[in-house]
């Protein structure tokens, strides 16, 4: 089921964020402490954007942010025991739903199952970065549907 995210879903979502993040880049020492995700997820994301959750038997196994009003797809993670069952794929489908005229979103280059997962759902690579919060690279992906709602980049 996917529904919206209530106040009361803090706690729940930033752990799956951060368990999730942690175990996706074991290699990777983030710079940040638990308190800052938390922080950013109730003070920047929840407050900017659109958050919807993804539940099963009354647990939040995935989450995406969508900023509507800039495009973006700020975050998408689903729990690692809950992916390959089309869970990321209707939390993707909300955010095209919520953006219909396109979406654009970074994710890390070393993130081989999220690009791969996004170019399956008819993003584009576009140009490399460097993510401003963990120092690693990047790489931007759009989505732009045709006037026909078919999808093409």
């Amino acid at each position: 089921m996917i529904r919206s995210y209530q106040l009361d879903d803090l706690e729940d979502a930033v752990q799956l964020w951060y368990r999730t993040w942690h175990e996706t880049f074991s290699d990777i020492k983030h710079p940040q402490p638990y308190s800052l995700w938390k922080a950013r997820f109730r003070d920047d994301l929840a407050a900017r954007g659109d958050v919807w959750l993804a539940e099963v038997e009354n647990q939040i196994v995935g989450f995406v942010v969508v900023i509507k009003q800039e495009q973006w797809l700020s975050q998408l993670f689903v729990d690692a025991t809950y992916q390959n069952q089309g869970i990321g794929s209707a939390l993707l489908d909300k955010s095209k739903a919520i953006c219909p005229q396109g979406l654009e979103l970074h994710t890390l280059q070393a993130n081989n199952r999220a690009c791969a997962f996004y170019e399956r759902h008819g993003f584009k690579a576009g140009k490399l970065s460097i993510n401003k919060i963990n120092g690693q690279s990047n790489v931007e992906y759009y989505w732009i549907p045709d006037i026909r709602g078919n999808y093409f980049c």
